[in-house]
């Protein structure tokens, strides 16, 4: 957006909405994962109270009036703990999540990037109201966990993409 849109009450609106709208997205990709019951409670108990929480923060301070920073840490902070919570779930219920699995790469990368955003975001403001503070350099570490998270990605896509094309071959090779 920042190619169309410097600064201002759109590109706030924009960043906000994505912000709200993440969580629901990230919530329908991780929570098919989960296998305990209780477990599962949890999960969506932590969805109604972080959407509980953003709702609030809308309300309070408007869609368009500022980037609201706090909602990307708390939302980083939830996927952090929902990763974790796959991680136990998957190594307690099953044989836990495996590197030749699509799925390890995409939560790899996820683990990898929230909380490094989840501190970028947290400061936000300091960063704003000092840019000239040492702490702005955590942009550059920023960077690299999200460069590194797409390169997590990739190799999901592709493990998939494997995976797909076996499965694939091996059907036309039993003549389905």
């Amino acid at each position: 957006m920042r190619a169309f849109v410097l600064k201002g009450p759109m590109l706030n609106t924009t960043y906000n909405l994505y912000t709200l709208a993440e969580i629901a997205l990230i919530g329908w990709l991780l929570y098919p994962k989960i296998i305990n019951k209780r477990r599962q409670r949890l999960f969506i108990i932590t969805t109604c109270l972080v959407t509980l929480f953003n709702i609030g923060l809308v309300s309070w301070s408007g869609l368009s009036a500022r980037f609201l920073s706090e909602a990307v840490s708390v939302n980083n902070l939830v996927y952090t703990g929902w990763i974790l919570l796959i991680i136990l779930d998957q190594y307690e219920v099953t044989d836990g999540i495996s590197p030749s699995q699509p799925f390890f790469w995409y939560l790899t990368g996820i683990l990898l990037y929230a909380p490094c955003t989840m501190l970028v975001f947290s400061l936000w403001q300091y960063i704003k109201v000092h840019p000239d503070s040492v702490i702005t350099q955590l942009w550059v570490i920023q960077s690299i966990f999200n460069i590194t998270m797409y390169g997590l990605f990739t190799i999901g896509i592709w493990k998939d993409y494997r995976v797909t094309t076996a499965s694939i071959a091996h059907h036309r090779g039993n003549g389905k």
